[in-house]
């Protein structure tokens, strides 16, 4: 294709490439999930915009330790610019876009414009990396990081070594390793690939990088201390757990480049799933044959004459070898792992898999070309010619099913097969919560949604989207916060027990709905009458919480019983976490059943408020006939430090219940 010689041309093809994966990224932006994990950081990050202290740490991972706060810095400056959730969703994209241009400049500086043009469309293509260009979430942004990572490393020990280079790659494996430190093994592979290539290496550069990538960690580190490297002991926790060796590495690497675990409703996803593990299996092949092939002419009679003519030698061995090791590296180390692996955990291998997709294609290319070229009769040109464009054929055609199979996804999200709670809605429920609490300077916002405190809730942005001070957060099947005078409420959980409170108490707005999926985000509002102040206490804490209400449901073996109890806040709020204690006890004491949890969440407790919460108790199938029970207890969480009565003991017994023999 000599008309890729021209820069031109090129850059045309490639700006075509760049046009068509920002469209796919564009398209559906706002339909991406949000859960409780994309709520924390955008809240932590919004708090340090509004003003509170820059966060020295994020949210926490599912293996049980804090992570680093790279992710909330990135928040922060997508939100300072605009305020407003789309921000960071444009910051993701426009971090997929970036991973796509620098594994382009990448792969043509090193292995030629035709391959790099290959990696660059299968990458802007490929429906996991447009799904992780739109989704908000820590993991979303590795991948930029990760090609500036190891394009800097290919880049300084395969064409020069520029310092630049490699502190641009220490600076960003940094980065990739903050925003989630599943990634961090590749880390492993900048060393090993320093140690093998150490000729090359000047190593006051590589102090430099270390400089720079341990700078970037310091925000952390002070956490660390002043928590007493309780994060580290927590990894070291989960380093010494039970492993097991699994092919699920394997698989899920493929699976990056698949479009399985997106959708399986889109007809032919499974076959061009296959198509893709064939040319990419394909594809290694080529790249490893390239490999040895270079590593036998460099070491041939005829070795200095083939590396003038080519441009290639050392060079692209050296490439070649930087980026079969950033592939197989996590692959090997997540073969033996103690934590359930998803697709997310080996997306520090990315460029890999397209730069390799890239260079095998051309190289096949490259291949039959010289094959055609030194044919000797017309019909063997033929056949070169035809052989030659059979995997190019085939890649066009999982490009193209791979854009439409984004668009169909798109399609199905929008259109409500998806998470419950999508940027659109969340956008949505900031805007209508703004309106409603600047209309009414005294009202006070609650949003019932999923997680029982403020920093586990799928609501938490609402907090610092809204207004700190005026915004209350329960889950709804736990607690129904009542705040005085009056309170408007937004149920995103419809058929909660708090949810069947409101219809009873509150008047719902008409003008104030958000539709979802096939739910109604409702919002309402409620007066809270003073009956609570009057009423004589069932139990005194002196936390500052009385007990004024006590609503039991009935005793019935293998049966739900749920007890509804209301609360007044009559002290100022705790320095503990209190937890609730809820039990039916036997004769003896003994618990029979129990419901443990934070109910409503003591650090949202002010006084004057009142707040109900539900606690749902199974009880036994075999419960033989006697008198039980019930008692109510509050303590810290989580030292487990039952907190004390104002008449004494740290237990209130409510009722007695006498239970008949079948």
């Amino acid at each position: 294709m000599p008309l890729l010689n021209r820069k031109p041309f090129y850059a045309f093809l490639f700006a075509a490439i760049l046009l068509l994966g920002l469209a796919l990224r564009l398209r559906g932006l706002d339909t991406t999930g949000l859960w409780g994990d994309q709520a924390f950081t955008l809240n932590t990050a919004m708090r340090w915009v509004n003003g509170g202290a820059m966060p020295l740490a994020a949210n926490k991972s599912s293996v049980g330790f804090v992570n680093p706060p790279m992710i909330e810095y990135l928040y922060a400056a997508a939100l300072r610019l605009w305020g407003d959730i789309l921000s960071v969703s444009l910051l993701t994209l426009l971090g997929g876009l970036a991973a796509v241009v620098v594994t382009g400049a990448v792969t043509a500086r090193l292995f030629g414009r035709r391959a790099a043009l290959w990696a660059a469309l299968t990458m802007a293509v490929a429906p996991w990396a447009v799904f992780w260009s739109q989704l908000i979430w820590n993991q979303t942004m590795v991948p930029p990081f990760a090609a500036l990572a190891l394009g800097g490393l290919m880049l300084y020990l395969a064409e020069r070594p520029r310092a630049l280079y490699l502190v641009v790659s220490f600076a960003a494996a940094s980065a990739m390793t903050q925003v989630h430190p599943g990634s961090a093994v590749q880390l492993a592979t900048i060393a090993l690939a320093l140690l093998i290539f150490r000729q090359r290496v000047q190593w006051h550069h590589v102090l430099a990088g270390v400089a720079v990538f341990a700078a970037l960690y310091l925000p952390y580190l002070v956490y660390q201390i002043g928590t007493g490297w309780a994060d580290f002991r927590a990894v070291g926790q989960v380093a010494g757990q039970e492993s097991l060796f699994s092919d699920a590495a394997a698989l899920l690497s493929l699976d990056l480049i698949h479009a399985q675990g997106l959708s399986r409703s889109v007809p032919g996803v499974v076959a061009f799933d296959h198509l893709a593990t064939g040319l990419f299996l394909a594809s290694l092949a080529l790249v490893v044959w390239r490999l040895w092939r270079q590593r036998r002419e460099s070491s041939g009679r005829y070795s200095t004459e083939h590396q003038a003519s080519t441009g290639r030698g050392l060079a692209e061995r050296t490439a070649l070898t930087i980026l079969l090791l950033w592939f197989l590296m996590p692959v090997l180390f997540y073969l033996r792992s103690s934590v359930y692996l998803q697709n997310y955990y080996l997306l520090g291998q990315w460029p890999a898999h397209f730069m390799i997709l890239g260079i095998g294609l051309d190289t096949a290319w490259h291949s039959t070309a010289s094959r055609v070229t030194r044919a000797g009769t017309a019909a063997q040109r033929r056949a070169w010619s035809a052989a030659g464009l059979v995997l190019p054929v085939l890649f066009l055609a999982l490009v193209t099913y791979q854009v439409s199979f984004s668009r169909r996804y798109q399609d199905a999200r929008a259109a409500g097969n998806g998470p419950d709670m999508q940027v659109r809605h969340a956008r949505a429920m900031i805007t209508t919560s703004r309106d409603l609490l600047r209309d009414d300077e005294t009202g006070r916002l609650v949003g019932l949604g999923r997680g029982p405190q403020v920093e586990t809730s799928d609501l938490a942005l609402l907090q610092e989207f809204v207004d700190p001070q005026r915004v209350i957060l329960a889950d709804g099947d736990l607690a129904l916060p009542l705040p005085r005078p009056h309170a408007f409420y937004l149920n995103t959980r419809p058929g909660s027990l708090a949810s069947y409170s409101l219809l009873d108490q509150a008047d719902p707005l008409p003008d104030a709905t958000i539709p979802v999926n096939d739910q109604l985000w409702q919002f309402y509002r409620r007066t809270n009458t003073e009956a609570g102040d009057k009423a004589q206490p069932l139990a005194n804490w002196k936390t500052g919480l009385d007990l004024v209400g006590y609503f039991p449901g009935e005793l019935l073996p293998a049966e739900e019983m749920i007890i509804v109890l209301t609360w007044n806040v009559v002290g100022l709020p705790p320095d503990d976490v209190y937890h609730f204690g809820v039990y039916v006890l036997d004769e003896e004491g003994a618990i029979v059943s129990q419901h443990d949890g934070p109910g409503f969440d003591s650090v949202q407790w002010r006084v004057g408020d009142s707040f109900i919460t539900y606690h749902r108790l199974a009880i036994p199938a075999h419960l033989p006939a006697g008198t039980y029970r019930t008692a109510v207890a509050l303590y810290t969480w989580p030292d487990l430090v039952r907190a004390e009565l104002v008449s004494g003991g740290n237990t209130a017994y409510l009722e007695t219940i006498p239970l008949d023999a079948p």
